[in-house]
């Protein structure tokens, strides 16, 4: 059994990274304002568009990693997949392509399947985290040899 992703990568960027720079943001946000003397209605405008700009910020995040699987587990030749409380079973032969998204944090891996399951017709997952990120993820290469296709292929 290889461990592919841990569960703990996904609970930090889906939970911790973004209540943090939202804390980090109002904390910035008050800071600025709070020594300057400033009318009352400054304030509140002001106030509501720190919030619409976390609130922004929070569901572009969440789109991003939400549909990340919880666990990638590789054994026996295929691939077990547990995302939102739904585990499945992917032959390691279904697998028709790997991409991986490169310069965005967190870095995110497809597996597009050549048959769909019940989790869709592709499993995302975020790899275990590195830095900086400018080159492909070791993950994919550790995939492609998983399946057996060349380190060139881009498919």
């Amino acid at each position: 059994m290889t461990q592919l992703h841990s569960s703990f990568q996904t609970v930090m960027q889906r939970r911790v990274v973004p209540a943090f720079m939202i804390v980090l943001n109002a904390g910035v946000f008050l800071r600025l304002l709070i020594p300057r003397a400033a009318p009352f209605r400054v304030i509140c405008i002001a106030a509501v568009i720190q919030m619409i700009v976390c609130l922004v910020y929070y569901l572009t995040y969440q789109k991003l990693v939400s549909p990340a699987a919880e666990s990638v587990v590789y054994e026996n030749g295929a691939l077990r997949v547990r995302r939102h409380g739904r585990e499945v079973s992917i032959p390691v032969a279904s697998i028709a392509g790997i991409r991986g998204r490169l310069g965005l944090n967190p870095e995110t891996v497809t597996l597009d399947l050549s048959e769909s399951t019940a989790l869709g017709s592709s499993v995302t997952f975020i790899p275990p985290a590195r830095f900086p990120s400018i080159k492909e993820h070791p993950m994919m290469a550790a995939l492609r040899e998983l399946i057996g296709r060349p380190e060139g292929s881009k498919s």
